[in-house]
Protein backbone atom coordinates (compact mmCIF):
# COMPACT_ATOMS: atom_id res chain seq x y z
CA UNK A 1 0.00 0.00 0.00
CA UNK A 2 1.62 3.56 -0.89
CA UNK A 3 2.01 5.91 1.38
CA UNK A 4 -0.10 8.38 1.88
CA UNK A 5 1.12 11.88 0.10
CA UNK A 6 1.64 14.63 2.19
CA UNK A 7 -0.13 17.16 -0.22
CA UNK A 8 -3.35 15.54 -0.07
CA UNK A 9 -3.86 13.86 3.14
CA UNK A 10 -4.56 14.35 6.88
CA UNK A 11 -0.57 13.35 7.33
CA UNK A 12 0.52 16.36 6.50
CA UNK A 13 3.31 17.99 9.04
CA UNK A 14 2.19 20.54 11.51
CA UNK A 15 3.24 24.04 10.49
CA UNK A 16 6.42 25.61 12.37
CA UNK A 17 5.18 27.02 15.69
CA UNK A 18 4.68 30.92 15.97
CA UNK A 19 5.39 32.80 18.75
CA UNK A 20 2.78 34.67 20.22
CA UNK A 21 3.47 38.10 18.81
CA UNK A 22 3.03 37.17 15.34
CA UNK A 23 -0.64 35.61 16.18
CA UNK A 24 -0.97 39.15 18.06
CA UNK A 25 -0.23 41.03 15.62
CA UNK A 26 -2.41 39.21 13.27
CA UNK A 27 -5.49 39.92 15.23
CA UNK A 28 -5.27 43.13 15.67
CA UNK A 29 -4.37 44.01 12.32
CA UNK A 30 -7.20 42.40 11.27
CA UNK A 31 -9.80 43.66 13.22
CA UNK A 32 -8.37 47.08 12.67
CA UNK A 33 -8.78 46.71 8.67
CA UNK A 34 -12.19 45.27 9.51
CA UNK A 35 -12.98 48.24 11.18
CA UNK A 36 -11.69 50.94 8.61
CA UNK A 37 -13.41 49.03 5.66
CA UNK A 38 -16.66 48.99 7.64
CA UNK A 39 -16.27 52.79 8.69
CA UNK A 40 -15.04 54.21 5.45
CA UNK A 41 -17.41 52.10 3.46
CA UNK A 42 -20.57 52.19 5.44
CA UNK A 43 -20.43 55.15 7.74
CA UNK A 44 -18.06 57.80 6.00
CA UNK A 45 -17.73 57.33 2.14
CA UNK A 46 -14.68 59.48 1.75
CA UNK A 47 -11.43 59.67 3.12
CA UNK A 48 -10.82 61.83 5.95
CA UNK A 49 -7.34 63.37 7.50
CA UNK A 50 -8.45 60.46 10.54
CA UNK A 51 -9.23 57.77 7.92
CA UNK A 52 -5.83 58.10 6.12
CA UNK A 53 -3.70 57.95 9.08
CA UNK A 54 -5.37 54.89 10.20
CA UNK A 55 -4.82 53.50 7.03
CA UNK A 56 -1.58 53.95 7.03
CA UNK A 57 -1.14 52.60 10.49
CA UNK A 58 -2.78 49.83 9.34
CA UNK A 59 -0.09 49.27 6.13
CA UNK A 60 2.44 49.73 8.90
CA UNK A 61 1.24 46.87 11.20
CA UNK A 62 0.81 44.68 8.42
CA UNK A 63 4.50 45.05 7.31
CA UNK A 64 5.71 44.65 10.86
CA UNK A 65 3.48 41.20 11.10
CA UNK A 66 4.79 40.43 7.10
CA UNK A 67 8.23 41.18 8.19
CA UNK A 68 7.80 38.71 11.81
CA UNK A 69 6.58 36.36 9.68
CA UNK A 70 9.47 35.83 7.51
CA UNK A 71 11.31 35.62 10.33
CA UNK A 72 9.82 32.83 12.10
CA UNK A 73 10.54 30.78 8.86
CA UNK A 74 12.93 27.77 8.86
CA UNK A 75 12.65 27.40 5.12
CA UNK A 76 12.04 30.65 3.31
CA UNK A 77 11.98 29.25 -0.34
CA UNK A 78 9.74 26.76 0.24
CA UNK A 79 7.50 28.79 1.98
CA UNK A 80 7.59 31.52 -0.45
CA UNK A 81 6.22 29.25 -3.12
CA UNK A 82 3.85 27.48 -1.15
CA UNK A 83 1.91 31.12 -0.48
CA UNK A 84 3.32 33.04 -3.87
CA UNK A 85 -0.27 34.27 -4.17
CA UNK A 86 -0.87 35.81 -0.57
CA UNK A 87 3.01 37.33 -0.74
CA UNK A 88 2.49 38.84 -4.63
CA UNK A 89 -0.78 40.46 -2.77
CA UNK A 90 1.01 41.70 0.13
CA UNK A 91 3.71 43.15 -1.91
CA UNK A 92 0.86 45.01 -4.01
CA UNK A 93 -0.33 46.46 -0.53
CA UNK A 94 3.19 47.42 0.52
CA UNK A 95 3.07 49.69 -3.37
CA UNK A 96 0.33 51.09 -2.68
CA UNK A 97 0.74 52.17 1.37
CA UNK A 98 4.14 53.73 -0.19
CA UNK A 99 1.61 55.98 -2.17
CA UNK A 100 -0.22 56.95 0.07
CA UNK A 101 1.93 58.00 2.66
CA UNK A 102 4.52 60.06 -0.69
CA UNK A 103 1.61 61.47 -2.35
CA UNK A 104 0.34 64.52 -0.36
CA UNK A 105 -2.45 64.82 -2.58
CA UNK A 106 -4.25 61.56 -2.14
CA UNK A 107 -4.31 62.56 1.78
CA UNK A 108 -7.77 63.16 3.27
CA UNK A 109 -9.26 64.15 0.13
CA UNK A 110 -12.39 62.99 -1.13
CA UNK A 111 -11.60 61.80 -4.86
CA UNK A 112 -12.61 58.21 -6.06
CA UNK A 113 -8.96 57.75 -6.68
CA UNK A 114 -8.44 58.16 -3.35
CA UNK A 115 -11.31 56.00 -1.60
CA UNK A 116 -10.42 53.39 -4.13
CA UNK A 117 -6.77 53.45 -3.31
CA UNK A 118 -7.57 53.39 0.71
CA UNK A 119 -9.88 51.09 0.03
CA UNK A 120 -8.16 48.42 -1.73
CA UNK A 121 -5.43 48.76 1.30
CA UNK A 122 -8.15 48.18 3.74
CA UNK A 123 -9.27 45.31 1.97
CA UNK A 124 -6.84 43.11 0.73
CA UNK A 125 -5.26 43.19 4.05
CA UNK A 126 -7.99 41.45 5.54
CA UNK A 127 -8.82 39.20 2.86
CA UNK A 128 -4.59 38.41 2.85
CA UNK A 129 -5.45 37.67 7.22
CA UNK A 130 -8.69 35.86 6.57
CA UNK A 131 -6.83 33.48 3.69
CA UNK A 132 -4.33 32.60 6.17
CA UNK A 133 -6.31 31.66 8.76
CA UNK A 134 -8.30 29.50 6.36
CA UNK A 135 -4.54 26.79 6.79
CA UNK A 136 -5.58 26.55 9.90
CA UNK A 137 -9.73 25.18 8.65
CA UNK A 138 -8.75 21.67 9.23
CA UNK A 139 -9.09 22.33 12.66
CA UNK A 140 -12.54 23.18 12.47
CA UNK A 141 -13.10 20.20 10.22
CA UNK A 142 -10.98 17.60 12.15
CA UNK A 143 -13.78 17.81 14.79
CA UNK A 144 -16.43 14.87 14.65
CA UNK A 145 -19.58 17.18 13.99
CA UNK A 146 -21.99 16.03 11.24
CA UNK A 147 -22.26 18.27 8.14
CA UNK A 148 -25.21 19.53 9.00
CA UNK A 149 -23.89 21.33 11.69
CA UNK A 150 -21.03 23.15 9.77
CA UNK A 151 -23.25 24.05 6.88
CA UNK A 152 -25.81 25.29 9.85
CA UNK A 153 -23.51 26.97 11.54
CA UNK A 154 -21.86 28.76 8.08
CA UNK A 155 -24.69 30.03 6.41
CA UNK A 156 -26.21 31.58 10.02
CA UNK A 157 -23.20 33.34 10.68
CA UNK A 158 -23.13 34.81 7.33
CA UNK A 159 -26.98 35.84 7.33
CA UNK A 160 -26.16 37.51 10.81
CA UNK A 161 -23.15 39.39 9.21
CA UNK A 162 -25.20 40.73 6.50
CA UNK A 163 -28.19 41.70 8.81
CA UNK A 164 -25.04 44.08 10.72
CA UNK A 165 -23.46 45.01 7.19
CA UNK A 166 -27.33 46.53 5.66
CA UNK A 167 -27.88 48.02 9.21
CA UNK A 168 -24.56 50.45 8.24
CA UNK A 169 -26.24 53.90 6.97
CA UNK A 170 -24.72 54.02 3.50
CA UNK A 171 -26.20 50.64 2.61
CA UNK A 172 -30.18 52.29 2.44
CA UNK A 173 -30.32 55.89 0.90
CA UNK A 174 -30.69 59.11 2.97
CA UNK A 175 -34.19 59.40 5.04
CA UNK A 176 -34.96 55.51 5.05
CA UNK A 177 -34.96 53.85 7.96
CA UNK A 178 -33.82 49.89 7.83
CA UNK A 179 -35.08 47.97 10.78
CA UNK A 180 -33.15 45.27 12.22
CA UNK A 181 -35.74 42.62 11.68
CA UNK A 182 -36.11 43.75 7.80
CA UNK A 183 -32.04 43.47 7.85
CA UNK A 184 -32.57 40.22 8.59
CA UNK A 185 -35.23 39.29 6.50
CA UNK A 186 -33.38 40.80 3.59
CA UNK A 187 -30.00 39.17 4.54
CA UNK A 188 -31.62 35.92 4.43
CA UNK A 189 -33.65 35.84 1.46
CA UNK A 190 -30.17 36.64 -0.28
CA UNK A 191 -27.73 34.15 1.96
CA UNK A 192 -30.82 31.64 0.99
CA UNK A 193 -30.96 32.83 -2.51
CA UNK A 194 -34.64 33.19 -2.25
CA UNK A 195 -35.44 37.14 -3.18
CA UNK A 196 -38.32 37.68 -1.12
CA UNK A 197 -38.23 41.67 0.31
CA UNK A 198 -40.18 43.53 2.05
CA UNK A 199 -38.35 46.77 1.37
CA UNK A 200 -37.77 47.79 -2.81
CA UNK A 201 -34.25 46.64 -3.26
CA UNK A 202 -33.93 49.35 -6.50
CA UNK A 203 -34.94 51.91 -4.69
CA UNK A 204 -34.23 51.72 -1.41
CA UNK A 205 -30.70 50.32 -1.05
CA UNK A 206 -28.20 52.44 -1.95
CA UNK A 207 -25.28 50.85 -4.61
CA UNK A 208 -23.15 49.96 -1.58
CA UNK A 209 -26.75 48.07 0.05
CA UNK A 210 -27.13 46.39 -3.67
CA UNK A 211 -23.42 45.00 -3.75
CA UNK A 212 -23.70 43.81 0.11
CA UNK A 213 -26.71 41.84 -1.42
CA UNK A 214 -25.06 40.86 -4.43
CA UNK A 215 -22.09 39.55 -2.28
CA UNK A 216 -24.40 38.01 -0.15
CA UNK A 217 -26.32 36.21 -2.93
CA UNK A 218 -22.76 34.74 -4.26
CA UNK A 219 -21.71 33.51 -1.47
CA UNK A 220 -25.21 32.08 -0.57
CA UNK A 221 -25.14 30.17 -3.96
CA UNK A 222 -21.44 28.71 -3.68
CA UNK A 223 -22.06 28.03 -0.24
CA UNK A 224 -19.46 29.10 2.58
CA UNK A 225 -18.22 25.76 3.53
CA UNK A 226 -17.47 25.34 -0.36
CA UNK A 227 -15.47 28.57 -0.86
CA UNK A 228 -13.68 27.92 2.20
CA UNK A 229 -12.50 24.57 1.43
CA UNK A 230 -11.76 25.53 -2.63
CA UNK A 231 -9.71 28.59 -1.37
CA UNK A 232 -7.53 26.29 0.67
CA UNK A 233 -6.89 24.14 -1.49
CA UNK A 234 -5.80 26.41 -3.89
CA UNK A 235 -3.81 28.62 -1.82
CA UNK A 236 -2.64 26.19 1.17
CA UNK A 237 -1.42 22.82 -0.81
CA UNK A 238 -4.57 20.50 -1.26
CA UNK A 239 -7.05 19.02 1.26
CA UNK A 240 -6.76 16.42 3.97
CA UNK A 241 -8.51 13.21 3.68
CA UNK A 242 -11.01 13.73 6.54
CA UNK A 243 -12.00 17.43 4.29
CA UNK A 244 -12.63 14.88 1.62
CA UNK A 245 -14.91 12.78 3.43
CA UNK A 246 -16.82 15.96 4.48
CA UNK A 247 -16.65 17.84 1.49
CA UNK A 248 -18.03 14.76 -0.32
CA UNK A 249 -21.13 14.74 1.97
CA UNK A 250 -21.64 18.77 1.55
CA UNK A 251 -21.16 18.28 -2.72
CA UNK A 252 -22.90 15.27 -2.75
CA UNK A 253 -19.84 13.70 -4.53
CA UNK A 254 -19.28 10.03 -2.63
CA UNK A 255 -15.87 9.11 -5.04
CA UNK A 256 -13.23 10.76 -3.07
CA UNK A 257 -10.64 10.64 -5.54
CA UNK A 258 -12.54 13.18 -7.71
CA UNK A 259 -13.84 15.73 -4.47
CA UNK A 260 -10.78 18.21 -5.43
CA UNK A 261 -11.79 18.17 -9.10
CA UNK A 262 -15.29 18.48 -8.72
CA UNK A 263 -15.03 21.54 -5.98
CA UNK A 264 -12.70 23.17 -8.74
CA UNK A 265 -15.54 22.80 -11.30
CA UNK A 266 -18.32 24.12 -9.14
CA UNK A 267 -16.39 27.08 -8.56
CA UNK A 268 -14.77 27.39 -12.21
CA UNK A 269 -18.13 26.99 -14.07
CA UNK A 270 -19.77 29.25 -11.67
CA UNK A 271 -17.31 32.03 -12.44
CA UNK A 272 -17.77 31.47 -16.41
CA UNK A 273 -21.28 31.09 -16.53
CA UNK A 274 -21.63 34.22 -14.39
CA UNK A 275 -19.45 35.67 -16.73
CA UNK A 276 -20.44 35.12 -20.03
CA UNK A 277 -24.22 35.64 -18.87
CA UNK A 278 -23.49 39.36 -17.50
CA UNK A 279 -22.14 39.86 -21.06
CA UNK A 280 -25.03 39.02 -23.07
CA UNK A 281 -27.04 40.63 -20.50
CA UNK A 282 -25.37 43.71 -20.81
CA UNK A 283 -25.94 43.88 -24.78
CA UNK A 284 -29.31 42.98 -24.44
CA UNK A 285 -30.14 45.81 -22.68
CA UNK A 286 -31.41 49.20 -23.74
CA UNK A 287 -28.52 51.18 -25.00
CA UNK A 288 -30.53 54.87 -23.58
CA UNK A 289 -28.54 54.53 -20.08
CA UNK A 290 -24.73 54.90 -18.86
CA UNK A 291 -22.54 52.15 -19.97
CA UNK A 292 -21.19 51.66 -16.20
CA UNK A 293 -25.12 51.34 -14.94
CA UNK A 294 -25.81 49.12 -17.38
CA UNK A 295 -22.74 46.77 -16.63
CA UNK A 296 -23.87 46.93 -13.28
CA UNK A 297 -27.24 45.82 -13.79
CA UNK A 298 -25.68 43.04 -15.74
CA UNK A 299 -23.10 41.62 -13.49
CA UNK A 300 -26.27 41.64 -10.93
CA UNK A 301 -29.02 39.68 -12.94
CA UNK A 302 -26.35 37.35 -13.91
CA UNK A 303 -25.05 36.42 -10.87
CA UNK A 304 -29.45 36.68 -9.44
CA UNK A 305 -30.10 34.48 -11.90
CA UNK A 306 -27.52 31.58 -11.80
CA UNK A 307 -27.92 32.00 -7.97
CA UNK A 308 -31.88 31.66 -8.44
CA UNK A 309 -32.09 34.40 -6.12
CA UNK A 310 -34.50 36.76 -8.38
CA UNK A 311 -33.39 40.15 -6.63
CA UNK A 312 -33.32 42.48 -9.30
CA UNK A 313 -32.00 46.30 -9.24
CA UNK A 314 -35.09 47.32 -11.21
CA UNK A 315 -37.80 48.78 -9.50
CA UNK A 316 -40.84 46.25 -10.72
CA UNK A 317 -38.08 43.52 -11.12
CA UNK A 318 -38.38 42.37 -14.75
CA UNK A 319 -41.75 43.81 -15.12
CA UNK A 320 -39.77 47.37 -15.40
CA UNK A 321 -41.02 49.56 -18.18
CA UNK A 322 -37.73 49.84 -19.10
CA UNK A 323 -37.28 46.00 -19.61
CA UNK A 324 -40.17 43.79 -19.54
CA UNK A 325 -40.78 44.21 -23.32
CA UNK A 326 -37.10 42.37 -23.95
CA UNK A 327 -37.72 38.78 -25.12
CA UNK A 328 -33.46 38.31 -25.49
CA UNK A 329 -33.36 38.88 -21.64
CA UNK A 330 -35.78 36.92 -20.42
CA UNK A 331 -34.33 33.92 -22.46
CA UNK A 332 -30.92 34.69 -21.09
CA UNK A 333 -32.41 35.19 -17.41
CA UNK A 334 -33.88 31.41 -18.27
CA UNK A 335 -31.04 30.10 -19.43
CA UNK A 336 -29.05 31.16 -16.12
CA UNK A 337 -32.00 30.30 -13.99
CA UNK A 338 -31.70 26.62 -15.62
CA UNK A 339 -28.03 26.09 -15.73
CA UNK A 340 -27.80 27.31 -11.72
CA UNK A 341 -30.70 25.17 -11.19
CA UNK A 342 -29.48 21.66 -12.60
CA UNK A 343 -26.47 21.49 -10.34
CA UNK A 344 -23.47 20.84 -11.15
CA UNK A 345 -23.04 17.27 -11.57
CA UNK A 346 -25.28 17.06 -14.45
CA UNK A 347 -23.12 19.95 -16.11
CA UNK A 348 -19.67 18.15 -15.01
CA UNK A 349 -21.01 14.65 -16.06
CA UNK A 350 -22.51 15.75 -19.49
CA UNK A 351 -18.93 18.08 -20.45
CA UNK A 352 -17.08 14.35 -19.67
CA UNK A 353 -19.65 12.55 -21.77
CA UNK A 354 -18.88 15.51 -24.66
CA UNK A 355 -15.48 14.74 -24.25
CA UNK A 356 -15.39 11.09 -24.29
CA UNK A 357 -18.47 10.78 -27.15
CA UNK A 358 -15.63 12.76 -29.70
CA UNK A 359 -12.63 10.39 -28.24
CA UNK A 360 -15.16 7.45 -29.11
CA UNK A 361 -16.01 9.23 -32.55
CA UNK A 362 -11.84 8.86 -33.37
CA UNK A 363 -11.55 5.61 -32.28
CA UNK A 364 -14.41 3.27 -31.72
CA UNK A 365 -12.58 0.57 -29.90
CA UNK A 366 -12.71 2.89 -26.85
CA UNK A 367 -15.96 1.85 -24.21
CA UNK A 368 -18.77 4.18 -25.17
CA UNK A 369 -19.41 6.72 -23.29
CA UNK A 370 -23.18 6.91 -21.27
CA UNK A 371 -24.33 9.53 -19.02
CA UNK A 372 -25.04 8.66 -15.22
CA UNK A 373 -28.76 7.67 -14.23
CA UNK A 374 -28.85 10.68 -12.28
CA UNK A 375 -28.14 13.36 -15.33
CA UNK A 376 -30.61 11.84 -16.98
CA UNK A 377 -33.32 11.95 -14.46
CA UNK A 378 -32.95 15.65 -13.65
CA UNK A 379 -32.39 16.58 -17.99
CA UNK A 380 -35.85 14.36 -18.50
CA UNK A 381 -37.67 15.71 -15.03
CA UNK A 382 -36.53 19.63 -15.93
CA UNK A 383 -37.53 18.88 -19.73
CA UNK A 384 -41.49 17.60 -18.57
CA UNK A 385 -41.34 20.56 -16.27
CA UNK A 386 -40.60 23.39 -18.17
CA UNK A 387 -42.77 22.06 -21.23
CA UNK A 388 -45.54 21.11 -19.26
CA UNK A 389 -45.87 23.80 -16.88
CA UNK A 390 -45.06 26.51 -19.90
CA UNK A 391 -48.59 24.83 -21.32
CA UNK A 392 -50.10 24.51 -18.25
CA UNK A 393 -49.90 27.97 -17.76
CA UNK A 394 -50.67 29.18 -20.83
CA UNK A 395 -53.86 27.83 -20.96
CA UNK A 396 -54.43 28.83 -17.52
CA UNK A 397 -53.24 32.58 -17.58
CA UNK A 398 -54.84 33.30 -21.27
CA UNK A 399 -57.28 30.63 -21.84
CA UNK A 400 -59.07 30.53 -18.45
CA UNK A 401 -57.92 34.13 -17.42
CA UNK A 402 -57.51 37.35 -19.38
CA UNK A 403 -53.73 37.86 -18.26
CA UNK A 404 -51.30 39.97 -18.40
CA UNK A 405 -48.27 39.21 -20.62
CA UNK A 406 -44.16 40.49 -21.48
CA UNK A 407 -42.43 40.15 -24.80
CA UNK A 408 -45.53 37.73 -25.85
CA UNK A 409 -48.05 35.07 -24.19
CA UNK A 410 -46.03 32.49 -24.84
CA UNK A 411 -43.07 34.01 -23.68
CA UNK A 412 -44.64 34.96 -20.47
CA UNK A 413 -45.67 31.16 -19.62
CA UNK A 414 -42.57 29.91 -20.91
CA UNK A 415 -40.74 32.77 -18.51
CA UNK A 416 -43.08 31.51 -15.15
CA UNK A 417 -42.09 28.00 -15.65
CA UNK A 418 -39.06 28.63 -15.15
CA UNK A 419 -38.79 31.03 -12.97
CA UNK A 420 -40.90 29.83 -10.55
CA UNK A 421 -38.86 26.26 -9.82
CA UNK A 422 -37.04 28.23 -7.55
CA UNK A 423 -35.65 31.59 -8.93
CA UNK A 424 -38.39 34.75 -8.15
CA UNK A 425 -37.87 36.64 -11.40
CA UNK A 426 -41.24 38.02 -12.83
CA UNK A 427 -42.06 39.65 -15.70
CA UNK A 428 -45.86 40.75 -15.18
CA UNK A 429 -47.64 42.11 -11.48
CA UNK A 430 -47.83 38.81 -9.16
CA UNK A 431 -51.07 40.27 -7.66
CA UNK A 432 -52.94 40.16 -10.94
CA UNK A 433 -52.23 36.09 -12.04
CA UNK A 434 -55.14 34.25 -12.30
CA UNK A 435 -56.19 31.25 -9.38
CA UNK A 436 -55.20 28.76 -11.44
CA UNK A 437 -52.23 29.88 -12.46
CA UNK A 438 -51.51 30.27 -8.37
CA UNK A 439 -51.98 26.91 -7.72
CA UNK A 440 -49.57 25.57 -10.67
CA UNK A 441 -46.89 27.79 -9.30
CA UNK A 442 -46.69 26.59 -6.05
CA UNK A 443 -47.10 22.73 -7.34
CA UNK A 444 -44.01 24.20 -9.51
CA UNK A 445 -42.11 25.56 -6.69
CA UNK A 446 -42.82 22.73 -4.42
CA UNK A 447 -41.23 20.47 -6.97
CA UNK A 448 -38.00 23.26 -7.23
CA UNK A 449 -34.60 22.43 -8.86
CA UNK A 450 -32.03 20.06 -8.41
CA UNK A 451 -29.53 18.60 -6.02
CA UNK A 452 -26.25 19.99 -5.93
CA UNK A 453 -27.26 23.30 -7.30
CA UNK A 454 -28.67 26.74 -6.57
CA UNK A 455 -32.15 26.33 -6.73
CA UNK A 456 -34.34 24.98 -3.87
CA UNK A 457 -37.84 22.79 -3.24
CA UNK A 458 -38.07 19.14 -2.42
CA UNK A 459 -35.76 18.31 -5.75
CA UNK A 460 -36.78 17.55 -9.41
CA UNK A 461 -35.19 14.04 -8.54
CA UNK A 462 -37.14 13.51 -5.12
CA UNK A 463 -40.59 14.34 -6.93
CA UNK A 464 -39.74 11.89 -9.87
CA UNK A 465 -37.88 9.03 -7.76
CA UNK A 466 -41.28 9.14 -5.14
CA UNK A 467 -43.62 9.16 -8.26
CA UNK A 468 -42.05 6.31 -10.00
CA UNK A 469 -42.18 4.57 -6.56
CA UNK A 470 -45.74 4.97 -6.16
CA UNK A 471 -46.71 3.63 -9.45
CA UNK A 472 -44.16 0.53 -8.88
CA UNK A 473 -46.29 0.25 -5.54
CA UNK A 474 -49.32 0.31 -7.41
CA UNK A 475 -47.95 -2.21 -9.71
CA UNK A 476 -46.94 -4.46 -7.47
CA UNK A 477 -43.01 -3.98 -8.25
CA UNK A 478 -40.45 -3.89 -5.53
CA UNK A 479 -38.01 -1.98 -7.59
CA UNK A 480 -37.50 1.27 -9.27
CA UNK A 481 -35.54 0.86 -12.89
CA UNK A 482 -34.06 3.58 -14.57
CA UNK A 483 -32.64 4.02 -18.35
CA UNK A 484 -31.10 0.35 -17.66
CA UNK A 485 -30.08 0.68 -14.39
CA UNK A 486 -31.47 -0.42 -10.84
CA UNK A 487 -31.89 1.97 -8.17
CA UNK A 488 -30.35 1.13 -4.39
CA UNK A 489 -33.47 -0.23 -2.29
CA UNK A 490 -34.92 2.40 -0.20
CA UNK A 491 -34.14 5.22 -2.39
CA UNK A 492 -38.39 5.59 -3.23
CA UNK A 493 -39.11 4.95 0.65
CA UNK A 494 -37.13 7.85 1.32
CA UNK A 495 -38.05 9.76 -1.18
CA UNK A 496 -41.48 9.68 -0.23
CA UNK A 497 -40.65 9.93 3.40
CA UNK A 498 -39.12 13.47 2.39
CA UNK A 499 -42.19 14.61 0.58
CA UNK A 500 -43.93 13.50 3.88
CA UNK A 501 -41.67 15.48 5.80
CA UNK A 502 -42.25 18.33 3.68
CA UNK A 503 -46.04 18.43 3.81
CA UNK A 504 -46.08 18.02 7.40
CA UNK A 505 -43.46 20.88 7.92
CA UNK A 506 -45.62 23.31 5.68
CA UNK A 507 -49.04 22.17 7.34
CA UNK A 508 -47.70 23.29 10.53
CA UNK A 509 -45.88 26.38 9.42
CA UNK A 510 -49.38 27.23 7.91
CA UNK A 511 -51.51 27.02 10.95
CA UNK A 512 -48.54 28.97 12.47
CA UNK A 513 -48.73 31.75 9.98
CA UNK A 514 -52.41 31.74 9.69
CA UNK A 515 -52.30 32.96 13.43
CA UNK A 516 -49.90 35.64 12.63
CA UNK A 517 -51.51 36.87 9.58
CA UNK A 518 -55.23 37.12 10.19
CA UNK A 519 -57.48 38.65 7.78
CA UNK A 520 -55.19 37.53 5.02
CA UNK A 521 -56.18 35.10 2.20
CA UNK A 522 -55.24 31.52 2.78
CA UNK A 523 -54.00 31.43 -0.77
CA UNK A 524 -51.53 34.21 -0.42
CA UNK A 525 -50.68 32.80 2.56
CA UNK A 526 -49.66 29.33 1.35
CA UNK A 527 -48.43 30.96 -1.56
CA UNK A 528 -45.91 33.15 0.33
CA UNK A 529 -45.15 29.87 2.55
CA UNK A 530 -44.10 27.43 -0.18
CA UNK A 531 -42.23 30.29 -1.82
CA UNK A 532 -39.85 30.71 1.39
CA UNK A 533 -39.75 27.47 2.33
CA UNK A 534 -38.78 26.38 -1.60
CA UNK A 535 -36.39 29.72 -1.75
CA UNK A 536 -38.53 31.16 -5.08
CA UNK A 537 -38.98 34.93 -4.18
CA UNK A 538 -42.18 34.85 -5.84
CA UNK A 539 -44.94 36.85 -3.75
CA UNK A 540 -48.23 37.82 -4.50
CA UNK A 541 -47.47 41.38 -2.84
CA UNK A 542 -47.81 40.27 0.37
CA UNK A 543 -44.20 40.38 2.21
CA UNK A 544 -44.05 44.35 2.89
CA UNK A 545 -47.35 43.50 4.40
CA UNK A 546 -46.01 40.93 6.62
CA UNK A 547 -46.36 41.33 10.58
CA UNK A 548 -42.98 40.56 12.90
CA UNK A 549 -44.52 37.30 13.62
CA UNK A 550 -44.94 36.14 10.30
CA UNK A 551 -41.54 37.56 9.12
CA UNK A 552 -39.91 35.84 11.07
CA UNK A 553 -41.86 32.29 10.29
CA UNK A 554 -40.65 33.15 6.68
CA UNK A 555 -37.09 33.87 7.34
CA UNK A 556 -37.30 30.46 9.10
CA UNK A 557 -38.88 28.54 6.40
CA UNK A 558 -36.23 30.25 3.60
CA UNK A 559 -33.67 29.05 6.21
CA UNK A 560 -34.82 25.89 6.15
CA UNK A 561 -35.17 25.55 3.01
CA UNK A 562 -31.50 27.11 2.28
CA UNK A 563 -30.64 24.16 4.39
CA UNK A 564 -32.88 21.48 3.49
CA UNK A 565 -35.40 19.80 5.64
CA UNK A 566 -33.97 16.43 5.46
CA UNK A 567 -30.29 18.03 5.99
CA UNK A 568 -31.44 19.43 9.34
CA UNK A 569 -34.06 16.56 10.72
CA UNK A 570 -30.65 14.01 10.72
CA UNK A 571 -28.38 16.70 11.82
CA UNK A 572 -30.26 17.03 15.18
CA UNK A 573 -31.94 13.47 15.34
CA UNK A 574 -29.53 11.20 17.38
CA UNK A 575 -28.46 8.65 15.66
CA UNK A 576 -29.84 5.00 16.22
CA UNK A 577 -27.76 2.30 17.36
CA UNK A 578 -27.28 -0.86 15.55
CA UNK A 579 -29.92 -3.38 17.07
CA UNK A 580 -27.93 -6.48 18.98
CA UNK A 581 -30.72 -9.01 17.67
CA UNK A 582 -34.35 -8.89 15.40
CA UNK A 583 -37.47 -9.20 16.15
CA UNK A 584 -40.11 -11.89 14.68
CA UNK A 585 -41.57 -10.31 11.61
CA UNK A 586 -45.94 -9.74 11.55
CA UNK A 587 -47.60 -8.06 9.14
CA UNK A 588 -50.21 -5.30 9.29
CA UNK A 589 -53.07 -4.10 7.30
CA UNK A 590 -52.93 -0.75 5.83
CA UNK A 591 -55.67 -0.27 3.13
Amino acid sequence: MPAPSIKDSSFAPPLPPSSWLPRLLVSITALAALILVVLQVGFVGEVTPWLHRGTLLLSLLFAVEQSLTWLSRRHLSAWAKREAILLGTALFVLIIMIGLAVAGWMGGHDTKLSLLAHSAVQGVVLAILVLRGLRHQARLTAITLRPGWLLLTGFALIVLAGTALLKMPRAVVPGAELTWLDALFTSTSAVCVTGLTVVNTATFFTPTGQIIILALIQIGGLGIMTLTFFTAAILFQGLSLHDRLLLGEMIAEKRLAHVGETLRFIVIFTIIAEALGAVAIFFSLPGDHDAGERMFHAVFHSVSAFCNAGFSTFPNNLADQWVNEIGALQILVCALIILGGLGTLPAYDGLRFLKRRLAWMMDPTLARPRLRVHTRLVLYTTLILVVGGTLAIYASEFLLFDGASSAGRWMTAFFHSVTARTAGFNTVDMGGIGPVTIHLLVFLMLVGGSPGGTAGGIRTTVFAVATLHLWNQLRGLDHIALFRRRLPSGTGARALGILVLVMAWLFVNFAVLRQLQPGTPDTALVFELVSAFATVGLSLNLSPELTTGAKLVIVLNMFVGRLGLFTLATTFMPLARKPLHSHPQEDVLLV
